[in-house]
């Protein structure tokens, strides 16, 4: 079972003009008024849980969220081609080890390989999947990763009000 997070302000903010009408004509007190806004709410609910159905689908966040955030990283060279190899290696697989990364970077040598590691867990971009694990994941917390993430939210309609407005 999947417990859902639902945001008001993107089921009632969206177009405060529509809330305000919605609102105001459940306010007679009528049947037919209060179906309008019954309708109204609902319909709401059913689009955000449409959202997060489909983000908590692997295969569409990382097609239209995580590689793009990625991409949207090198673009403005806030990471190396190398790094952006090794990131889009951890989003394809979700935990990655250094054989992984050899993979992708089969020129370099063991040592290396364990430094561009040890630098993305040092840019928060990486992380031990376990305490003192030699497998890691994707991280989001480095603000250059989370500003590409943010844009495709924004790109697919996830976020309530768009930030290029």
């Amino acid at each position: 079972m999947y417990l859902r997070i639902i945001n008001p302000t993107a089921v009632f903010c969206n177009n405060r003009e529509n809330y305000y009408r919605y609102l105001s004509l459940a306010d007679d007190g009528s049947d037919e008024s209060l179906l309008l806004w019954c309708e109204y709410v609902l319909g709401g609910l059913k689009n955000e849980i449409s959202k997060i159905d489909k983000l908590l689908d692997y295969e569409f966040l990382a097609k239209n969220i995580l590689f793009p955030a990625i991409d949207f990283a090198l673009e403005r060279e806030y990471i190396t081609e190398k790094e952006c190899k090794i990131l889009q290696v951890a989003v394809k697989k979700q935990v990655i080890q250094a054989a992984d990364v050899k993979r992708v970077l089969p020129d370099k040598i063991p040592a290396e390989i364990s430094r561009n590691i040890r630098r993305l867990i040092d840019k928060k971009m990486l992380q031990a999947e376990k305490d003192k694990s030699r497998k890691y994941v994707i991280r989001f917390e480095n603000n250059y990763l989370l500003r590409g993430i943010v844009e495709m939210l924004d790109k697919e309609s996830f976020l309530p009000i768009p930030i290029n407005k």
